[in-house]
């Protein structure tokens, strides 16, 4: 099942400004109906969201800055041409990508105290060669993959487990 306007929902979330309540959720053009939930019920991680979408775009140009194809965001087009509609390395890469952004930009929102669902891994108890012990803010890196996950890999999942090219994007994690 494919969705109008699926591969320019990173370009439209990247260029949009703060992300505050459920009715810009309904505005944000590329969205699934579940990411609008997803939305909808996070509004508060959302501008992470936003901010590792810039990322992905900014390291997708910087990796590609000397190639033909160089990840070029037009607004007339999908996000990454049509490149990413097909089934290669491009789209892998920029599938990656994209999810590992969103996981690390929630994952810094959490520790940097941004986000009230969550706060810092305070698991990481770990006492150095010098006998430093770590007992400060870690990086709550398995709620920033969770959400992560759950906002980006849902495109995926909605195509069904038959796609060849969803299962290539959801075991790319």
């Amino acid at each position: 099942m494919e969705h109008k306007g699926e591969d320019r929902y990173l370009a439209k979330l990247s260029s949009v400004g703060s992300i505050r309540d459920e009715e810009t959720c309904e505005r944000l053009r590329g969205l699934i109906q579940r990411q609008v939930q997803i939305c909808k019920r996070s509004v508060e991680v959302m501008d992470a969201v936003r901010r590792g979408a810039q990322l992905a775009i900014d390291e997708c140009q910087f990796q590609f800055r000397n190639r033909r194809w160089n990840c070029s965001t037009l607004e007339t087009m999908p996000v990454f041409g049509k490149v990413v509609t097909q089934g290669t390395r491009e789209a892998a890469f920029v599938y990656a990508i994209s999810a590992a952004s969103v996981a690390f930009a929630v994952t810094r929102a959490c520790s940097s105290g941004e986000l009230e669902k969550c706060g810092c891994d305070h698991n990481v108890h770990e006492v150095s060669p010098e006998g430093f012990q770590w007992s400060g803010c870690s990086d709550n890196i398995a709620y920033g993959v969770a959400f992560s996950q759950s906002f980006v890999d849902v495109r995926e999942r909605s195509k069904g487990q038959s796609s060849s090219r969803a299962l290539m994007n959801l075991l790319q994690r």
